[in-house]
């Protein structure tokens, strides 16, 4: 009897606890959120949001998939906007920066468990090039690359304000699809190390100035990662300077931006990591985006015309001194 009595307790307590376990679950029109989502990796401290291209399950189709670090229920007006103007399925997960040191059992958690349990409960495309992983800061952007080294994963990756993390942190070598938006000062960055890995602007990274407060999802230009190689190949280069001259002897500088036009017709930034310069009166800063005159040049005035080379889409600036 007494063993019967707490079997029956037991079963109970089971039954209170499945009980429990069935409210963490909350259905909205349009997406799914997951509380205490049970992980063997991160245990059940984090929030799983399935932003749905359609207002409910089960989906009408198949779809692409977005990861996106750091998101969740608080995005829900951006995330849908993006979710149903795309086309995808968006999956959020909210990490904070604080969560990023324990990174191995991120990666971990999202290459074992998570993306196991989309593709399984809900109507994806499996294959790695319809699934992507973005990501905002520093170490969320970290997290994001090292998700994106691993074969067979991902098929695109979009960063934004990433500060060095692309300098700090291995991707695997061209070919690859990477959208970076930031400042100038990152995307410089971005730019010379993208280039460096033998990757071409526009089939293999755009760039673009990310303004002050953007949010996680705008981040991520779903067209571009997507579209077909052809369509984002490089087609033409424009360089426009602020100031058309500038005094050798002086520490005005003047601001150069760059603009690449894609196949498609999108346009997006392009930071020179160096330019052609003839003569040489000027220094190029990629960083800032800035000619300054060279330390110590004789008095003179420059005047600055600019120029692309449409062979090899490189920038030239063509120097008269006046």
């Amino acid at each position: 009897m007494k063993k019967l009595y707490l079997l029956v307790a037991f079963l109970g307590l089971a039954c209170w606890g499945f009980a429990q376990e069935e409210g963490v679950m909350i259905i909205n029109p349009g997406r799914e959120t997951f509380l205490h989502f049970p992980s063997s990796v991160l245990g059940n401290q984090y929030t799983l949001t399935v932003f749905l291209p359609e207002e409910k399950v089960p989906l009408s189709k198949r779809y692409p998939v977005v990861y996106v670090l750091g998101a969740g229920p608080q995005q829900a007006q951006q995330a849908q906007a993006f979710v149903r103007g795309n086309g995808v399925l968006a999956v959020g997960i909210n990490f904070t920066e604080k969560d990023y040191q324990n990174r191995a059992k991120i990666v971990e958690f999202i290459s074992r468990e998570l993306i196991p349990y989309i593709d399984t409960n809900y109507l994806t495309f499996a294959e790695p090039s319809q699934r992507f992983i973005a990501a905002q800061g520093t170490e969320a952007a970290l997290t994001a690359m090292e998700l994106f080294a691993k074969p067979h994963l991902f098929g695109g990756l979009a960063v934004a304000s990433a500060g060095d993390a692309l300098a700090r942190l291995a991707l695997p070598q061209a070919p690859f699809r990477v959208f970076v938006s930031g400042t100038q000062q990152e995307l410089a960055l971005a730019q010379e190390r993208l280039q460096w890995l033998g990757a071409a602007y526009g089939e293999g990274f755009a760039l673009a100035y990310a303004p002050d407060g953007q949010d996680l999802f705008a981040g991520v230009d779903y067209a571009y990662l997507s579209a077909p190689k052809a369509e984002v190949a490089l087609r033409r280069l424009k360089a426009v300077s602020d100031k058309k001259a500038l005094l050798l002897d002086s520490d005005e500088t003047a601001r150069l931006e760059v603009q690449a036009r894609l196949a498609n017709g999108r346009t997006y930034a392009y930071v020179p990591v160096s330019l052609r310069m003839s003569p040489p009166y000027l220094q190029w800063n990629a960083a800032r985006g800035e000619l300054r005159p060279l330390a110590g040049a004789e008095p003179g005035k420059v005047k600055i015309t600019e120029n692309v080379d449409k062979k090899t889409f490189s920038v030239k600036i063509k120097l008269k001194k006046q």
